[in-house]
C-alpha cells in the first residue's frame, strides 16, 4: 500500500491508524471526515505532511468521489456514528451515513478497483447467546422498536451490500467487527465506558452504571487494532470477515472498581437502569467474547495488551492531557 484513503481518519481509531501508516512511508494519504464524531485535533500534527491531503466532509456530500479515489491502491473505510450515545442522539442520521456512505464507497472503489477494509461492529451480533462470538455466531437482534439495534441492521447490510459485490467479481473487501476498542486519545462523550469512567474517577466524581453492572465485556488496544488492519491489508484477506478483540472479559462494575483503585479516587459508584439513561428503545447484552482464532490463524498476532496496562495508561494519558 503507497496511496492509501482512509475514511473516518480524523476519528479514535482512524487517526490511530493514519500514523501508523505514516510512519510505514505511504507515499500519499487521503483523509476523510466531517468531525462528527471525529476531533481536529487527533490529526493537527500531520496535517501540514505534504503527503497528506485532508477533506472535511460528509461522504454522502461529495459529488466526484469516483474521480477523488482515483490514483490510490487501498481504502480503509472507517467513518461511521461510533459510540452508544451518539447513537441514541443520532439514529436516523448514523443510519443514512452508514449506508448511504458506505454504498457511495463501495461503487467509487469498483470503478477503480480499489481493495476496501470495511469496519463493522460486534454489535451486529445482537444479544447472540453463544459463549463465544465466532465469525458464524447466529445473530440474535431486538424488535425495531429497540430502536438501538438499528445501528446494527445498518452494518449487517454494509457487510451485505460489501459481501454481495465480492461474490459479483466487483469489490475485494475485507470487513472486520470491532469489540470495544480503547486507547489513550479516545473520547468520552459519546458514551465510551474506559475513558468517562476515569475522567470521573480523576475528578471525584461519582461514577455512573448503566444497569447493574454485572454485564461484561472485552477491551482491546487501538494499536494492536491498527496492527491487525495493516496486515489484513497485506495479507488481501478478500471476502472475509474477522473479529477483532480481546478474550479477556471484566464486569463493568469491576472495571469500574479497578479504575477507582488505579486512580486512589474517591468515586462512589451509583447505578441508573438503562431505561432511566435511554428510554425502552434499548436493549444491553451481558457478555460480548469474541472469538478470535481465525484472524490470529491469517496475521499470526495476538493482542498484547491486558486491562490494567491499558487502564494505566488512558490514566496517566487524561492526567497528562
Amino acid at each position: 500500500m503507497k496511496k492509501v484513503i482512509v475514511t473516518g481518519g480524523a476519528g479514535f481509531i482512524g487517526s490511530n491508524l493514519v500514523k501508523k501508516l505514516l510512519d510505514l512511508n505511504v507515499e500519499k494519504l487521503l483523509i476523510i471526515d466531517d468531525l462528527s464524531t471525529g476531533n481536529e485535533s487527533n490529526i493537527s500534527s500531520i496535517v501540514s505532511d505534504e503527503r497528506v491531503e485532508f477533506l472535511n466532509s460528509k461522504i454522502e456530500d461529495i459529488e466526484s468521489i469516483n474521480e477523488l479515489f482515483e490514483d490510490y491502491d487501498f481504502c480503509y473505510h472507517l467513518a461511521a456514528g461510533v459510540g452508544v450515545q451518539y447513537i441514541m442522539d443520532n439514529l436516523s442520521e448514523s443510519l443514512l451515513t452508514n449506508i448511504l456512505a458506505t454504498h457511495k464507497v463501495l461503487e467509487a472503489c469498483q470503478a477503480n478497483e480499489l481493495p476496501i477494509l470495511l469496519t463493522s461492529t460486534s454489535e451486529v451480533y445482537g444479544v447472540a447467546e453463544d459463549d463465544v462470538w465466532t465469525e458464524e455466531t447466529k445473530s440474535l437482534i431486538g424488535p425495531t422498536t429497540k430502536l438501538r439495534w438499528s445501528y446494527a441492521a445498518s452494518k449487517m447490510i454494509d457487510e451485505f451490500i460489501a459481501l454481495s459485490l465480492f461474490e459479483e467479481g466487483k469489490v475485494s473487501p475485507i470487513i472486520v467487527r470491532l469489540f470495544n476498542i480503547i486507547g489513550p486519545n479516545q473520547l468520552s462523550k459519546y458514551g465510551m465506558v474506559v475513558p468517562r469512567f476515569i475522567e470521573s474517577a480523576l475528578e471525584d466524581k461519582d461514577i455512573l452504571i448503566h444497569g447493574d453492572g454485572s454485564q461484561s465485556r472485552s477491551f482491546t488496544w487501538v494499536d494492536d487494532v491498527v496492527d491487525y488492519l495493516i496486515k489484513l491489508a497485506e495479507v488481501k484477506a478478500y471476502g472475509e470477515v474477522f473479529n477483532i478483540g480481546q478474550t479477556e472479559e471484566i464486569s463493568i462494575k469491576n472495571l469500574a472498581e479497578l479504575i477507582i483503585k488505579k486512580t486512589n479516587s474517591n468515586s462512589q459508584i451509583i447505578y441508573k437502569s438503562h431505561e432511566e439513561v435511554f428510554g425502552k428503545a434499548f436493549e444491553d447484552p451481558k457478555r460480548r467474547t469474541p472469538g478470535i482464532d481465525k484472524i490470529i490463524e491469517f496475521t499470526g498476532m495476538k493482542p498484547t495488551k491486558n486491562i490494567e496496562f491499558m487502564v494505566e495508561n488512558i490514566i496517566n494519558f487524561k492526567k497528562n492531557n
